[in-house]
């Protein structure tokens, strides 16, 4: 197994990328820490990966909130000993024109899709390095490589996440700790569907591929490294 005894936290990890990385992680053997702010889903999704052999806690946790950042990570530790992977999948979109932005749906985004990953990853980050290895893989999106219309603040904190994830990535490099970032296309998730009623759903990508994306980033071998990976939306 290639993440036995590995201990990884995924954000978002109630349903869609959230969810199919875990079970892609815990059938590689790692252990799975799952956070969100919805507390049955969660939980849910700990129970599939304890019936596939893993050990699992779900801890309730907004990104936005430090406090509660630290108690996730601390809870970690108490429980496994170490962190070893982070996923930042937390995101949120709201979709409309700039002269349509509302302040506050712009400091939502913000608040959860950018500070919720810089949150966390200032949480993990000095325990990873101190261990000398870790790897936190950080969930853009194609709209944080090319703006579109209505995107605004979507694209804006997702072009920020990759910034993030290089700087990330630079500051770890001399402690053995990696970042990388995943930017997907259309991927077939409540988000998305909220979103995008008028999808057709076999054009979508589907979450067990970025996760098996996510799975094969934090398996490469220790002197390998890939920084950034794009998923192109299968062909309509």
């Amino acid at each position: 197994m290639k993440l036995k005894d590995r201990i990884a936290i995924i954000t978002g990890g109630g349903r869609g990328i959230g969810r199919a990385t875990a079970i892609a992680f815990a059938n590689e053997g790692a252990n799975i820490v799952l956070a969100a702010r919805t507390e049955k889903e969660i939980n849910a999704v700990a129970e599939e990966v304890k019936e596939l052999g893993s050990s699992a806690i779900a801890i309730q946790t907004d990104v936005q909130q430090k406090s509660e950042v630290d108690t996730l990570v601390r809870s970690t530790l108490n429980t496994f000993g170490k962190v070893d992977i982070l996923v930042n999948n937390a995101g949120v979109a709201i979709h409309n024109p700039i002269p349509k932005i509302r302040e506050e749906d712009w400091d939502f985004t913000m608040s959860v899709n950018l500070k919720g990953v810089f949150l966390c990853t200032q949480a993990v980050f000095s325990h990873m390095c101190k261990q000398e290895s870790g790897h936190i893989v950080n969930v853009s999106s194609v709209s944080g490589k090319i703006g579109h219309v209505n995107g605004g603040a979507y694209c804006a904190s997702k072009f920020a996440v990759i910034g993030f994830t290089e700087t990330t990535n630079n500051e770890g490099r001399r402690y053995g700790v990696k970042a990388s970032v995943v930017c997907p296309g259309p991927v077939d998730t409540k988000m998305r569907r909220d979103n995008h009623p008028d999808d057709v759903i076999e054009h979508l990508t589907r979450p067990e591929d970025v996760a098996e994306l996510i799975l094969f980033l934090v398996t490469q071998p220790k002197h390998a490294h890939t920084v950034e990976a794009v998923i192109r939306t299968p062909l309509m």
